[in-house]
């Protein structure tokens, strides 16, 4: 047999033998890729989700804060009892990077530019307990840094508080024994959702309790129907 018909028949099987694996290998690739497609579509969606737009930290941060640390204040004075999704002050937690905005208020607007306060239960300096939210996915997302001691700073239009953490608990969002609305004196409860960061709804929360350590008492007579 002529040698060039034997060299010939030789490359097309090496041919062969070289694209089948290549034929193969792309297909294979092209699996992989259909695959981590919609993984890739559902991470880039959730990060478009309501909660995560205000991702980046707020650019103008309440500085109005009234320099009274302690005696009493007239709510009067300083443009009395807050409004609702009024910015009356700023929230910062050592140890931690949250420094944020304090809403009145805690429906989804206050929550998507800071920390809401919810209406239903007392101002600080009013005597009673202050009930604040935030997101875990954006002002809140470094709350699980918090610990026993650690001090919270509310600074507001008429004056300024501070708590240290007593107790940290994890509860059902429903569980009205985490906290007490009706308490006979100043102290914070500070919640998220928990596990912390989750993008999905979630049934749990992370309680923080700060017990009073100093700022001005508001005098009675100066507190507004809200």
């Amino acid at each position: 047999m002529n040698s060039s018909l034997i060299s010939v028949d030789v490359l097309k099987r090496k041919g062969k033998k070289f694209i089948l694996p290549l034929f193969f290998c792309i297909i294979t690739l092209l699996i992989l890729w259909l695959i981590a497609l919609p993984i890739g579509f559902a991470v880039s969606k959730a990060a478009d989700q309501e909660g995560f737009k205000a991702i980046e930290p707020t650019i103008n941060l309440f500085d109005g804060s009234a320099n009274i640390e302690s005696g009493t204040v007239n709510l009067n004075d300083y443009g009395g009892y807050p409004t609702e999704g009024e910015n009356y002050g700023r929230l910062t937690i050592g140890g931690t990077s949250i420094d944020c905005n304090l809403f009145y208020g805690d429906s989804a607007v206050e929550l998507s530019s800071g920390a809401g306060t919810y209406a239903g239960a007392s101002i600080p300096g009013q005597g009673s307990t202050t009930l604040i939210a935030g997101h875990t996915g954006t002002y809140f997302r470094d709350f699980e840094r918090i610990q026993k001691g650690t001090m919270i700073s509310i600074e507001t239009r008429y004056g300024k508080y501070r708590y240290e953490v007593t107790d940290i608990r994890i509860a059902e969002e429903n569980d009205t024994s985490a906290y007490d609305l009706n308490a006979s004196e100043d102290n914070l409860i500070l919640y998220t959702c928990y596990p912390f960061g989750q993008i999905s709804p979630t049934t749990q929360r992370c309680f923080v309790y700060a017990k009073f350590v100093s700022g001005p008492t508001i005098l009675e007579d100066s507190v507004n129907e809200k």
